[in-house]
């Protein structure tokens, strides 16, 4: 599989996991605005495909599972937790980053409040696990369904752990690049290779080929995230204007970066700015702040660890099976295409 033989597969597949995803959940009129909230965040509720996010976690999982020769049909509820999975991360993301926007339009506390948005994210996070347990009826053993439990939960915790650390991060003035690594493995890594992993457990892959897949995370993930530390600064990635992760205070790579080889004034400065309510923030100093970007090179910078994060990743690739190695790789240049 080459690069646009992946975007026709994302395109086939994606269409197919909003069909499925519409099929399991409740009518919207059941207990309004929860189900209603739940399709909203999905994207659901909205005819454009491109205004639902791309399905990119659950097309991986499928794609893992056909290219070690496993039958993607039985690991489409795993497909499908993964969608749900994302997406009950991204409400309560939404709420403690306080992003207005999402995809172009009002995130869920936005739109239906913070106490419901809790609410919406936890009746979610609690349909993946029914999503994974939904595995049994497409031929999924008992045993292997505990398996894909514990990978989802291994995710989460890892996942809040890295939240918990980039929360804390925004009060530090000293992070270096290697803490910054360790969030966003943390934030990104597990996250990422979970829909693998499970779509390889599905297709009863070897303890090697797992073990590969958790390293790829390991290595992808922050390179996804360093891409979109520097596309935040061109495009608005859906969430208003350019330069979001500056108001939000976000310590990226291109803060680290910046903050170590400013004059002590100039930090002074970018750390005042960051640290001030996002609503406070004027467009002058966004301006500012990527103007100081510019003046020391932090996205040339970024995207130099990127890229050598990005070479490592792909030896992992050659630690793959043949064919999952060709599709997963078209998979990650596709991905990484649309960022750098």
């Amino acid at each position: 599989m080459d690069q646009p033989a992946f975007e026709a597969y994302l395109h086939e597949k994606s269409a197919v996991v909003d069909d499925e995803l519409q099929a399991w959940l409740p009518p919207v009129e059941g207990i309004p605005p929860l189900h209603e909230g739940v399709r909203y965040a999905l994207g659901l509720d909205v005819p454009e495909r491109k205004r639902r996010g791309k399905r990119l976690r659950p097309v991986l999982c499928l794609l893992t599972c056909e290219s070690l020769g496993g039958d993607p049909d039985r690991a489409m509820p795993f497909a499908l937790a993964s969608e749900m999975l994302h997406n009950f991360m991204l409400v309560h993301d939404d709420i403690e980053d306080g992003d207005r926007l999402r995809r172009g339009r009002d995130t869920v506390w936005v739109r239906y409040g913070v106490e419901h948005a809790i609410n919406i994210g936890d009746y979610m996070f609690a349909q993946t696990y029914d999503l994974v347990h939904a595995s049994r009826e497409r031929g999924v053993p008992a045993s292997k369904v505990l398996r894909l439990v514990d990978v989802v939960s291994r995710t989460v915790k890892r996942t809040g752990e890295g939240q918990a650390l980039d929360l804390e991060a925004r009060q530090n003035r000293g992070l270096t690049v290697d803490d910054y690594l360790e969030i966003v493995r943390a934030k990104t890594g597990r996250y990422l290779a979970a829909p693998l992993i499970g779509g390889a457990e599905i297709a009863d892959a070897g303890s090697d080929v797992i073990d590969a897949l958790a390293s790829l995370g390991d290595q992808i993930g922050p390179v996804f995230q360093i891409a979109d530390d520097v596309l935040d600064l061109t495009v608005s990635k859906g969430r208003g204007e350019p330069g979001s992760d500056i108001r939000e205070g976000k310590r990226s790579l291109l803060v680290v970066h910046t903050a170590g080889a400013a004059t002590s004034d100039e930090a002074r400065e970018l750390f005042r700015i960051l640290d001030a309510p996002r609503e406070k923030v004027t467009s002058a100093e966004v301006a500012w702040v990527m103007e100081l970007f510019e003046k020391y090179e932090a996205v040339d910078a970024a995207r130099a660890v990127g890229q050598e994060m990005q070479a490592a990743a792909e030896g992992v690739l050659k630690q793959l099976p043949g064919r999952l190695h060709a599709n997963l790789s078209a998979a990650v240049a596709f991905m990484l295409g649309r960022k750098w």
